[in-house]
């Protein structure tokens, strides 16, 4: 079963909420004193506090509602100084101290396929709402809590008041979460993704024009968090990860250097790409 959380404390989680609920939807119990919603193999739980302080919610979730989770979907806010109108999807966890939630260098399991297939609708369904042309889709790299042991991925909303209540845009959100069910599961090679900013563009980019399901992206703020054992983890908390893609126009070529040479120590069976080495969508 797949669990969708939103916050009260969230403007933009609200939104895309009250676009996701339909009467398709049954309120079946409650979690926290507020309703549960139940459609198909999706379920709905609201929290009080905002979600990224919600360390082991997939667990608590699952222990009171006597539910099975597989899959965890934050629906959320973005926010940017920078002020850009956006629609944004990232995998989860800190790389380094937690400041937003979860736990200090702990990173939640990705979720590949579905998130790569997220950006993928979203893209695809951004077209038809011209209200929303202003608006960029792109994935974020890897960032803030909460921390999981269910594979996870936000969906948000960027990236100020008036984008987080936007009707048009939660309603666009809310149709990507509940169509993620109706699209055919597109198993691609999983990459992890090393470099660039983080929007990630060059990795946003391989997504919608490859043949590929991207996992953990590590930006190139991140590169300092990197050791042999963070990187492990990164692997680790990939599922199924095959390859490596570097966004080279931001690694220096020791960093790659050091990166496959952990690839060989460890005998990790990761290979590293270009975007050439992969098939066309």
């Amino acid at each position: 079963m797949k669990l969708i959380i939103s916050s009260k404390e969230d403007p933009a989680s609200m939104n895309i909420l009250d676009n996701l609920l339909d009467d398709k939807w049954n309120e079946v119990e409650k979690y926290l004193g507020n309703p549960v919603y139940k459609k198909d193999d999706l379920i709905s739980v609201t929290t009080k506090r905002h979600h990224i302080y919600e360390n082991g919610i997939d667990e608590k979730v699952s222990k009171e509602l006597d539910k099975e989770i597989d899959q965890v979907i934050f629906i959320s806010k973005h926010a940017s100084k920078a002020g850009i109108d956006s629609l944004t999807v990232h995998p989860i966890g800190n790389l380094g101290k937690a400041k937003y939630g979860g736990e200090d260098g702990k990173l939640v399991s990705a979720s590949p396929h579905d998130m790569t297939k997220a950006l993928r609708i979203l893209k695809s369904y951004h077209s038809r709402y011209k209200e929303l042309s202003d608006y960029s889709v792109s994935f974020e790299a890897t960032h803030h809590g909460p921390y999981l042991k269910t594979p996870s991925f936000y969906i948000e909303i960027g990236s100020d008041k008036d984008q987080w209540k936007d009707k048009k845009a939660g309603a666009l959100i809310a149709d990507t979460v509940i169509d993620l069910e109706e699209y055919p599961i597109e198993n691609y090679p999983v990459t992890v993704c090393i470099g660039g900013g983080h929007y990630a563009p060059r990795f946003t980019d391989l997504a919608l024009k490859k043949k590929v399901s991207i996992g953990h992206m590590v930006p190139g703020w991140g590169l300092r968090f990197l050791t042999s054992k963070t990187f492990s983890k990164i692997i680790e908390k990939t599922p199924e990860a095959e390859f490596l893609y570097f966004d080279r126009s931001s690694t220096k070529g020791k960093e790659r250097r050091r990166i496959k040479k952990w690839i060989k120590e460890k005998e990790i069976g990761l290979e590293v790409i270009r975007s050439k080495d992969l098939e066309d969508l």
